[in-house]
């Protein structure tokens, strides 16, 4: 799959790539407790003048499209 799929049949038992509005995909899981999708983007910092990179988790309502990711990354 190389296109974005329609939202609504995003899978929600397993991690997806996904189009929030960002500019770029991130990985997303739907989270049956909090009824959304829990998305993780990379985040750049300095630490001491160092790299020191994190991730940032938030909670998106709804996707633009969605794709499988990876087989490299699923594996």
């Amino acid at each position: 799959m190389t296109t974005w799929q329609p939202p609504e049949t995003a899978p929600k038992d397993r991690m997806i790539l996904a189009s929030t509005g960002w500019p770029w995909p991130v990985v997303a899981k739907w989270s049956e407790y909090q009824g959304e999708w829990v998305t993780a983007q990379l985040e750049g910092n300095l630490c001491e003048g160092k790299d020191d990179p994190s991730f940032v988790t938030e909670y998106e309502l709804t996707l633009v499209g969605w794709m499988e990711l990876p087989e490299v990354v699923r594996g």
